[in-house]
């Protein structure tokens, strides 16, 4: 019998199909396995059939069904639990449909007791995780289309490292053990078809209770009653993400916001997925060409295929369009956010972000009497910090990255445009809040509050995007631990001489899972030495200044650099990426020499 989802039409799945092949091998299995990457952020590879990234095609090798159904039973022994209560979705990509097919056919031959959503963005099948014993999402976020994998958890956010250093080894035994591709193909053959019948009936209910949740949560978050409003119009290009199936229509029309929408089927992505640079413009255009109808059109923004990432462009005085960029994003939220504590009189105010979030966000926190504090890049690992921040007596209302953007507003774990849009809102809904925001800014407040005079008012930095192609490199050697170290070595013989000279001094500033150490080498950092390396400049008042970032991707292979300096000196940014650059491919060079 095929199943269809009732909202947007698409087919779900055919509960009287074999999915399975017989194709797949044991020596097949781990060739496939060994093409994956497995961290906190994550499981990801390149899973359509192909093997191009950028395949929009919905076609899976037996392979990524096998190792999908592993992965679902992986996160089921960890749980520990019979028969535990779970709720699956996916994201907008082809290839969900047949990953999703297997995760569930694994998952009712293993016991669980599933709720089946289908396409859902991030944030909102998170949400709705608290009513469960676990989620499990199969995504791979900002990637290219040809990608996917999978993200699980419990109470509205993904394991952290410490939990998923857990799950990956017995995870792997299972796939790469002899006999794994028959066992595997067994499982999923196993699934009784009236069981399969009765999660994909209960599926149209499921996403409509889940929507339902997301919705509430999303106001609980916001701390937000049923009066609250959006007064303005919005822009969303969904470009065919799992957002377009989800709440932001009916919510933002509910509470009053205007609506203009691009691409708002799910599945049909018209451009490159990751929310940055020109892949704004079909939105910055769009926000344009409405604002010159109808001047209440002042927002817009445009999500990554699972939703949790969103980034935004606003209108200026003249009604041209313009960019914000993925820091200028957090720091606006952190901005208003911090400030909106500040005007309420609380005390001891923190936020948690990673290393190579800009050091804008420790000026404007300077500004309002807040502490910033600092964890490795990876959403669990700010969550993760947060939570202790929390604990230890800290107003702790944002955390995140703002090398990626987009918010985690306490109590939500993941990122979410919706929480950024709520938060915006506040500068007109909070009598006097925007006049403390323009004043602690020290710039005088417009007559009428608006995103446009906040984002010019913000201190200048300028930050490397962490998606541009100068942020990414290619190198050769697999030993992390040794290019740190051969990185430390030049930077030591280099760093004092090659420093520019509008800085002081520099320290090294080492990152692993929600701690922050200071100092060079091995001792500073855990033995595996997966974590970032930041070099932090100091001015000669002995004010950071700027940094240089050195980190290993969890989620694709490559390393990344980044630079950020207060100041608007492009060519000294630039100078200092170059230079950045240089050491890292000669520490590589040193590796693969040694």
């Amino acid at each position: 019998m095929r199943f269809h989802d009732r909202n947007t039409g698409l087919f779900i799945d055919d509960s009287s199909i074999k999915i399975t092949t017989g194709t797949a091998t044991d020596e097949s299995l781990r060739a496939t396995l060994s093409k994956c990457i497995l961290s906190a952020s994550g499981w990801r590879g390149v899973m359509a059939a192909s093997g191009d990234e950028e395949d929009s095609k919905a076609d899976v090798i037996e392979e990524h069904l096998l190792i999908a159904a592993a992965a679902a039973v992986a996160f089921i022994d960890y749980l520990g639990k019979e028969n535990p209560r779970l709720i699956i979705g996916c994201d907008a990509r082809p290839t969900g449909r047949l990953l999703s097919a297997a995760v569930r056919r694994a998952m009712i031959a293993k016991g669980a007791i599933i709720d089946d959503i289908f396409i859902s963005s991030a944030p909102e099948i998170m949400a709705a995780s608290h009513h469960y014993d676990g989620f499990f999402y199969i995504s791979a976020s900002h990637n290219p289309v040809g990608h996917n994998g999978y993200k699980f958890g419990t109470d509205g956010g993904v394991y952290p490292k410490e939990v998923m250093d857990k799950i990956i080894p017995p995870f792997r035994s299972s796939v790469e053990k002899d006999g794994a591709a028959a066992e595997l193909r067994a499982l999923i053959d196993s699934t009784s078809e009236d069981e399969l019948k009765a999660v994909l009936r209960h599926h149209n209910f499921a996403k409509f209770i889940s929507l339902l949740r997301y919705k509430s949560f999303v106001m609980k978050t916001a701390r937000a009653d049923s009066a609250f409003t959006l007064p303005f119009g919005i822009a969303i290009d969904f470009n065919g993400s799992a957002r377009a199936a989800s709440i932001d229509k009916t919510f933002l029309r509910s509470h009053g916001a205007s609506i203009w929408t691009l691409g708002a089927e799910p599945g049909q992505i018209e451009h490159a997925i990751v929310p940055e640079g020109e892949n704004l413009e079909h939105v910055r255009k769009a926000l344009e060409t409405i604002h010159a109808k109808n001047p209440d059109f002042i927002l817009g923004y445009m999500p990554d295929n699972d939703g949790d990432r969103g980034n935004f462009v606003y209108t200026g005085k003249n009604g041209k369009a313009h960019l914000m960029s993925a820091q200028t994003v957090f720091a606006l939220v952190t901005l208003i956010e911090l400030s909106h504590d500040a005007f309420r009189g609380k005390k001891k105010i923190a936020i948690a972000v990673n290393g190579p979030t800009s050091l804008l966000i420790d000026e404007i926190a300077e500004k309002l009497g807040a502490e910033v504090f600092r964890s490795d890049i990876g959403e669990a690992n700010v969550v993760s910090l947060a939570d202790k921040l929390r604990a230890e007596g800290y107003t702790c209302r944002v955390c995140g990255e703002g090398s990626n953007g987009g918010n985690i507003t306490y109590p939500a774990r993941v990122r979410d445009p919706m929480n950024s849009l709520m938060t915006f809102a506040k500068i007109w809904s909070i009598d006097g809040l925007y006049q403390f925001i323009m004043e602690k800014l020290g710039k005088k407040a417009d007559e009428k509050p608006s995103i446009y005079s906040i984002v010019s008012a913000l201190p200048k930095y300028i930050t490397t995007s962490a998606f541009s192609s100068d942020a990414v490199m290619h190198i050769k050697s697999t030993d992390y631990n040794k290019l740190k170290a051969e990185y430390e070595d030049i930077l030591q013989y280099e760093g004092n001489g090659r420093m520019p000279e509008a800085f002081s001094r520099w320290e090294v500033r080492q990152y692993e899972g929600s701690e922050e150490d200071i100092g060079i080498g091995t001792e500073h950092r855990a033995p595996d030495s997966t974590g970032g390396l930041k070099v932090q400049f100091y001015d000669s008042n002995n004010k950071a200044a700027g940094y240089l970032w050195l980190s290993k991707s969890r989620t694709e292979p490559v390393i990344r650099t980044m630079v950020d300096i207060r100041g608007n000196d492009k060519k000294l940014h630039d100078a200092l990426l170059s230079w950045q650059r240089e050491m890292v491919k000669r520490a590589d060079d040193r590796v693969l020499n040694s």
